[in-house]
């Protein structure tokens, strides 16, 4: 038996990609930017690399702000200039990952505890994936149970405000419970909070009054080992009204860091 030789492909664009992809099957592996968890399966015979692919750029346009997958966390911080997403992007990576991990990466592993994830909920980000070339909620393709339909593109309004509030064991720890908001044209707020493992959906906040309650019931059965349900309703209504304290002192075109 000769032993099959694993074939290294760059293609030089999407559509050569996932033709390649089609072509190989599952016996094909993306190669989407840098990741802190790499794996590689026996089966595979074919690394189809997407440096090349045009998956590396930021667009603006009408319909928001276009991120490719294999746009870092860092450039995608920059190009957002939102200071409170800069802020979860540091309390949750350090300089070299957030330098290196890609977007597409990024979300394969990201789970309810990520600051970075649960500001991307309040915003109201969509993803475009291999088997979706329409727009799907980010919550939707984080739920979905097939693990080899990545993320190609994602999209985020470029007229949103945001804050972000979470408390951790340190201030550089993943929180235990934090609370995204983000305020959009017209007034529109939509809220996310994370700290579990679960990734909770994203509110819509139409009565300020009743954002607490909203949240309380959002968090009912956030238990886990690192905090109860109650402590994180407490603390989790706590830091919504600072975070909608802190959208009503910004401009709408938030300060830039």
């Amino acid at each position: 038996m000769t032993e099959q030789k694993m074939q290294y492909l760059r293609p030089a664009s999407l559509y050569e990609a996932l033709s390649l992809k089609d072509q190989f099957g599952d016996k094909a592996k993306f190669l989407m930017g840098g990741t802190f968890k790499p794996t590689l399966d026996d089966q595979i015979e074919a690394l189809i690399d997407l440096q090349d692919a045009g998956l590396d750029q930021v667009e603006f346009s009408e319909e928001g702000m276009k991120i490719g997958a294999l746009v870092s966390l860092k450039t995608l911080g920059e190009m957002l200039a939102l200071t409170d997403f800069q802020e979860a992007l540091s309390v949750e990576f350090g300089l070299n990952v957030r330098n290196s991990l890609s977007l597409a990466n990024f979300l394969t592993q990201a789970n309810g505890r990520s600051p970075v994830l649960c500001c991307l909920l309040a915003l109201g980000a969509d993803a475009f994936t291999i088997k979706n070339q329409e727009a799907v909620g980010l919550l939707d393709y984080l739920q979905s149970a097939d693990s080899a339909d990545k993320v190609l593109e994602v999209r985020l309004p470029t007229d949103a405000s945001l804050a972000f509030e979470s408390v951790g064991r340190s201030p550089k720890d993943l929180p235990i419970v934090c609370v995204a908001a983000a305020k959009f044209a017209g007034n529109a707020i939509r809220v996310a909070a994370g700290g579990t493992a679960e990734v909770k959906p994203a509110l819509t906040i139409d009565d300020r009054d009743e954002a607490p309650g909203l949240l309380r019931a959002a968090l009912a059965d956030a238990n886990d080992a690192w905090a109860s349900a109650e402590y994180r309703q407490e603390v989790g209504s706590t830091l919504l009204t600072r975070a909608l304290q802190k959208l009503d002192r910004l401009p709408n075109d938030q300060e830039k860091k």
